[in-house]
């Protein structure tokens, strides 16, 4: 069984850990965390930090997971992107992590390293992008598109022929109506519905169809 590190140690973390785990695929060799060395969780240990990781390629270890998740921080996002950037450098291989109980067509298109967590179900013709987190529960309809290190969260919804763009976040329990463009670097509150298109860098909530006052980007 080839092994596999994971980057950080926090929930997101530990959710990988359990579903490779669950999954069977891989042996986890430890985290990789800037902090002190020892026992991250009681069972796996702290193995390096991010001066390690040549090191730790060049001992055979070949594949990574990142455990830093997107929580609607624009700059968590490009913290992701940027490790994927510097480890994919180094030559570090980003499996996709799926839990069993997930559901996923035979046709969808999964990008590298992207999490499908408990009871999530990604319908046929689904596209989804590198580095995404579908998180537990989460439903991606038929056709639908999702961008790269984009999250969608616990119990959310994209009806069918839904195009997310990169790096957005959509809340928990949030429902993308059929057909509607969530942009790029966006975020959706948790629990609205979205009825209408959403450009690039603004964010929508409350259940509500008005766009966001402030682009992110300048908040």
């Amino acid at each position: 069984m080839e092994r596999i590190i994971i980057i950080g140690k926090g929930g997101h973390a530990c959710s990988l850990v359990d579903l490779l785990e669950r999954e069977k695929k891989y042996e986890i060799a430890g985290y990789i965390v800037n902090e002190t060395l020892g026992t991250a969780d009681g069972k796996y240990p702290v193995i390096g930090n991010d001066n390690d990781l040549e090191r730790i390629f060049q001992s055979g270890i070949r594949h990574v997971a990142l455990g830093i998740g997107y929580l609607g921080e624009p700059n968590k996002s490009a913290i992701r992107e940027k490790l994927w950037m510097d480890l994919k450098q180094i030559g570090f291989s980003f499996p996709v992590i799926c839990d069993p109980s997930a559901v996923v067509s035979h046709d969808a298109c999964i990008g590298e390293g992207t999490f499908i967590g408990k009871g999530a179900i990604v319908n046929t013709n689904a596209s989804i992008g590198r580095m995404c987190i579908l998180n537990t529960g989460a439903i991606i309809e038929h056709g639908c598109q999702v961008g790269d290190f984009s999250h969608v969260s616990v119990g959310s919804v994209l009806c069918g022929d839904v195009s997310v763009g990169r790096s957005s976040f959509i809340g928990a329990n949030a429902t993308v109506i059929q057909g509607k463009t969530i942009g790029s670097d966006c975020v959706v509150g948790a629990g609205t519905v979205i009825r209408k298109n959403i450009k690039d860098g603004y964010m929508a909530w409350s259940r509500s169809d008005v766009i966001a006052r402030d682009r992110l980007r300048k908040l």
